[in-house]
C-alpha cells in the first residue's frame, strides 16, 4: 500500500514541477516579447526575479532539451491578427470600377501567400529601414502586377494593406 502512495506523491510532485516550468517559461517569453516589442528598457522587480529563476543552469538545460525554452507566451501584433490586402480598380478616367479583397485561386497559393504576414509585421517594426522599404515596395508592385494581369490590363490598380487585431482596431499602411 505504501509503494502506491509514494508513487502517486512522486507523480504529483513531478507534474507540479513540470507545470511550474511551463508557466515560468511562458511568463518569461511573454515579458521578453513585451519589452522587445515596446522597446522598453526599464526593468522591474518581477521581471528581474523571473529572469533570475529562469537562468538557473539546470532549468535552462532542461528547457533547451525539451523545447520549452521557446515558451508558450506571446505578445504583439502577430497574435490573433491577420493582414488583408484589398485592391481598387480604376478605369482610364480614374473612376473607381470595383473594390475587392485579394485572394488566390488555390489553397496552396493562399497558404504560401500568408507567409507575407511576417513581411508585413517586420514593416511595422522597421519603418525607418530604407532597404526594407524598397523590398516592401517590390512585393506590393508584384501583387499589383498580378491583379493588373488578372483583369487583362484594362484597369489601374491601387493596393491597400490592413492589419486587423483582436481588439478590432485596424492599422492601415499601403
Amino acid at each position: 500500500m505504501g509503494y502506491f502512495t509514494m508513487k502517486k506523491k512522486l507523480y504529483f510532485t513531478v507534474s507540479l514541477v513540470l507545470i511550474f516550468i511551463v508557466l515560468l517559461s511562458s511568463v518569461k517569453t511573454t515579458l521578453d516579447s513585451y519589452y522587445k516589442y515596446y522597446k522598453e528598457t526599464k526593468e522591474n522587480i518581477f521581471k528581474s526575479s523571473i529572469d533570475n529563476a529562469y537562468n538557473y543552469r539546470p532549468l535552462r538545460i532542461f528547457n533547451t532539451y525539451t523545447g520549452l525554452e521557446t515558451g508558450y507566451g506571446f505578445f504583439g501584433t502577430n497574435v490573433s491578427s491577420e493582414f488583408v490586402i484589398s485592391y481598387e480598380l480604376f478605369d482610364k478616367n480614374q473612376k473607381q470600377i470595383d473594390r475587392q479583397i485579394f485572394k488566390l485561386n488555390s489553397n496552396e497559393g493562399s497558404v504560401r501567400f500568408m507567409s507575407l504576414n511576417r513581411v508585413f509585421l517586420d514593416r511595422l517594426t522597421k519603418p525607418e529601414d530604407e532597404l526594407f522599404g524598397k523590398y516592401m515596395e517590390i512585393v506590393m508592385k508584384e501583387i499589383s502586377k498580378f491583379v493588373y494581369n488578372k483583369y487583362d490590363k484594362k484597369y489601374s490598380v491601387k493596393l491597400k494593406v490592413y492589419l486587423f487585431l483582436t481588439n478590432h482596431k485596424t492599422t492601415y499602411f499601403g
